[in-house]
């Protein structure tokens, strides 16, 4: 029996046409992942199931009323096509954090949720006289139990790790009851054993039958057991479909001739080291002027209420040293980062050192982040998301999330040979 069909479609993005003339059924019944390397149009195609890119050619038919509509429809009610993306992320916390230290800050957060406010009701508008419209108590406890939440119900929202909100998210638009539910890369920024565990749950939802899943990913070996068929997409068209067992070893071939080096668009080693000259100068200068201690921690404890973070944290890096910070989702990892990153307030009341200095002795933050690079799931969500890749890249030269400044013209050429080196220009 029909689910979803698109039936001859081409998608528009910009001045751009990908999948020209596709054809795809979906049944009741049926799980599929759609996978494909990065860039090759996994999101785009979703995002046209969602019916939230326009559609220049053929149709989409829906058929979720159970027979009352033979034909099917071409249009959506309101959840029932749900996604999970890291633009849900960002769509949410922006309402409680305009910005990534507010994480950080007690007086910030005020007005965010507890996991269990935000699980309990259909609205999470701050303000919105809908606010405490209830969703189905039964499902809220299966969904608690599914994805193992009951440790952080009692958490505010903006306090979870990036794997804790994660599951939470999932959870929340569970209790929506869409018919088709859609997990963009959901393993993204989750350690080992939370993507073991979020394997997990989706095969247990899989299991009960509803909804139907729709997982997007880059690597094969982390499809859950119960996707029963695969889609294969390369360069915005689609190279194979069908179950999983017939189309598996295609699926490898492809994965294996997208990972190998395009000598046509990633520039050999000599264009990087002509990129990271100057740096390496400038590098030399700065460390002969610094202190060799660039980190020192002393008994440094973070707690918030009566959740305590880290304890008693011991912790030197010298110059020169590579250090791997390891642990599970939720172990304290970030808030660790965010001591050395100047983001935490708490590092006032804490012993610690920076490239020589104590914390507080007159110091600002941005002395301290024109030092260090960073990069993680969490700072892409604050990026507007009008942000071009060169305006990304340009953003560095500024310390800013986003580039709000004008770049001198051997600024704008440095980032464009970062892009050029990268193959994305």
């Amino acid at each position: 029996m029909n689910f979803i069909t698109l039936e001859d479609i081409t998608i528009r993005a910009g001045s751009r046409m990908f999948f020209e003339h596709t054809d795809w059924l979906i049944e009741k019944s049926q799980h599929w992942a759609i996978l494909g390397p990065t860039g090759a149009g996994k999101s785009l195609l979703a995002r046209a199931i969602s019916r939230k890119v326009p559609l220049p050619g053929g149709q989409i038919r829906y058929f979720f009323d159970d027979g009352k509509e033979p034909e099917g429809r071409t249009f959506l009610h309101p959840d029932e096509v749900l996604t999970l993306s890291a633009e849900i992320h960002q769509n949410f916390l922006g309402q409680y954090a305009a910005y990534y230290q507010a994480r950080w800050q007690s007086f910030e957060g005020v007005d965010a949720p507890t996991v269990l406010n935000l699980l309990r009701t259909k609205n999470i508008q701050p303000f919105s006289a809908d606010h405490d419209s209830p969703v189905d108590e039964r499902k809220l406890l299966d969904c608690i139990e599914l994805l193992k939440l009951d440790s952080l119900l009692d958490r505010k929202v903006l306090s979870l790790s990036h794997g804790e909100s994660r599951k939470v998210f999932i959870a929340r638009l569970l209790l929506r009851s869409p018919k088709l539910f859609i997990l963009d890369d959901p393993y993204t920024g989750l350690d080992q054993a939370s993507r073991e565990r979020l394997s997990q749950a989706l095969e247990e939802m899989i299991r009960q039958g509803e909804p139907q899943t729709l997982l997007i990913n880059s690597r094969m070996e982390e499809i859950p057991d119960g996707i029963t068929n695969l889609l294969l997409v390369r360069d915005g068209r689609v190279v194979e479909k069908g179950d999983r067992k017939s189309v598996s070893g295609r699926a490898r071939s492809i994965f294996t001739a997208a990972t190998k080096p395009d000598q046509a668009g990633f520039q050999t080693s000599a264009a990087l080291s002509g990129l990271f000259e100057g740096y390496s100068r400038v590098l030399a200068e700065n460390t002969a002027r610094q202190s060799p201690v660039f980190i020192e921690m002393q008994d440094v404890s973070v707690s918030y209420g009566f959740v305590e973070v880290l304890r008693n944290i011991q912790w030197t890096v010298c110059r020169g040293e590579r250090w791997a910070l390891l642990g599970e989702n939720g172990a304290g990892k970030t808030t660790l980062l965010s001591l050395v990153l100047a983001d935490n307030p708490q590092s006032y009341r804490n012993s610690i050192w920076l490239f020589g200095r104590e914390r507080g002795t007159g110091e600002s933050i941005w002395e301290i982040k024109q030092r260090i690079g960073w990069v993680s799931p969490e700072l892409h969500i604050y990026y507007p998301k009008t942000a071009t890749c060169l305006e990304v890249i340009s953003s560095g030269f500024f310390d800013s999330v986003g580039l709000y400044r004008r770049c001198s013209p051997e600024q704008a050429a440095h980032a464009a040979r970062w892009l050029s080196v990268l193959g994305m220009e």
